[in-house]
């Protein structure tokens, strides 16, 4: 049993744009007489371009009618069109070939045709995953932006960390009224290049800096008599508050 078989026919770009097709549309009725040239060529895919005249009706464009289900006149017309501009050919009105029909055809075998199949499944595929690596690809930077949004709208968008000068360390130590020692912040900071003591970059020196300042012990005062401290008053009215009445 022989393989199964598989034909096809090809239509270049410019088959409606061409001199010869155009002529045939723009006479009367020259749509129908199109079709009837496509079935034409349909017909003759397996006989390599041929119409063959069996004689079962009384001639060749009846017959051909009869096998495309198109009106006798109108395949008749379209017959002798074809063979007046070069498109069809005869020489016994037996035996009718379809020029330029090699250049149309096309076929292949069962065996072929699953092969083909099967690549094209494959590369359907390989895009499929591709496309599949760019949407994830996508959904990540959609991700990325909604993240950053939220920062916005939550005012949490953090900015460049920029380290500050001493003087900008001294003038916060100031605006705290602290006790922190200007300089030995910064200096610690700025050998360490800004860094914490567990290796992290410094994103907010202040807070840095609180912390320095909750850490610095306090300075106590010594009472004296009548709950007065040194710091409080001189030494001349501590001696007038205590004199004896």
């Amino acid at each position: 049993m022989s393989e199964k078989r598989y034909f096809w026919l090809k239509l270049y770009d410019d088959f409606f744009t061409s001199k010869r097709i155009k002529k045939l549309r723009s006479i009367a009725g020259g749509d129908t007489y199109t079709i009837i040239y496509l079935k034409m060529q349909l017909k003759a895919l397996k006989t390599e371009g041929y119409l063959y005249f069996d004689g079962v009706m009384s001639d060749f464009a009846e017959e051909l009618a009869l096998d495309l289900d198109e009106n006798p006149d109108d395949v008749r017309v379209t017959i002798q069109f074809l063979l007046s501009v070069g498109l069809l050919e005869t020489n016994n009105e037996e035996a009718y070939k379809l020029t330029y029909m090699d250049k149309v055809i096309g076929s292949e075998n069962a065996s072929a045709q699953r092969v083909r199949d099967h690549r094209a499944k494959q590369r359907a595929l390989h895009c499929n995953a591709d496309v599949t690596d760019l949407k994830r690809v996508g959904n990540a930077e959609i991700d990325i932006e909604i993240d950053i949004d939220k920062d916005i709208k939550n005012g949490e968008k953090r900015k460049r960390f920029v380290p500050p000068t001493l003087e900008e360390v001294k003038a916060y130590c100031q605006e705290r009224k602290n006790n922190v020692d200007p300089k030995r912040f910064f200096d610690y900071y700025q050998q360490g290049q800004w860094k914490d003591s567990k290796g992290n970059p410094v994103k907010n020196w202040k807070q840095k800096l609180i912390t320095w300042e909750n850490k610095q012990p306090k300075v106590e005062t010594k009472k004296s008599w009548q709950g007065v401290t040194r710091t409080d008053i001189d030494f001349e009215e501590l001696k007038r508050r205590c004199v004896v009445n």
